[in-house]
């Protein structure tokens, strides 16, 4: 059997070390989210615990999501750019969806819906500037989508499940949408007890 030559050695180790990272990537994603990354746009929701959340009793479970573009070449979203109190800010357009057992749908949980998705990048108190920005994610760059905590916000009972859905073009077009992977909420909503 002929010797390889040094352009077939590098060759090999170049893909191994590819292979390689591209395993420990995704040995690290179902770790940490319990599933496998496909290539392109892919959206995750994180779950943190703090016990300093306002109204609520105890530790709570903070659900954040993010969509992060693990594909090869760059993609292009819609999102909000706006200015609070002179401090410049990004939105994305997204809703939180709960799944309805007996219609086996979707549906829309209105206690998350903070600005009204149908409303987005429409002015709102202390916003200026706002207005629509094609904003473009380059392989391996991620943006926060949004992030609630049921317990405090009503919505969910236990057992649950939820989503996010983002609209990449930010017009409410299911069809050119990412949903999370499903969430389970494990907690009942709690309130302080206020004594008189």
């Amino acid at each position: 059997m002929p010797e390889m030559s040094r352009i077939q050695k590098a060759g090999l180790a170049l893909a191994a070390f590819f292979f390689g990272g591209l395993f420990l990537h995704e040995s690290w994603h179902f770790h940490r989210y319990g599933h496998l990354v496909p290539f392109g746009l892919h959206a995750d929701v994180s779950v943190t615990t703090s016990d300093d959340v306002l109204g609520v009793e105890g530790t709570a479970k903070i659900y954040d999501a993010r969509l992060t573009n693990y594909g090869i070449f760059p993609n292009t979203i819609v999102v909000c750019e706006y200015r609070v109190a002179g401090a410049p800010d990004t939105a994305v357009n997204y809703v939180v969806e709960r799944w309805d057992r007996p219609s086996r749908e979707w549906r829309l949980v209105p206690e998350w819906d903070f600005y009204g998705y149908r409303l987005f990048c429409r002015p709102v108190f202390e916003t200026s500037e706002e207005h629509l920005a094609r904003r473009r994610l380059w392989p391996g760059q991620s943006i926060r989508i949004g992030g609630g905590v049921p317990v405090q916000m009503g919505g969910f009972h236990v057992g649950d499940d939820g989503r996010f859905t983002i609209f990449l073009d930010a017009n409410c077009n299911k069809t050119n949408s990412i949903s999370t992977a499903i969430f389970r909420v494990d907690q009942q909503v709690k309130t302080r007890h206020v004594s008189r």
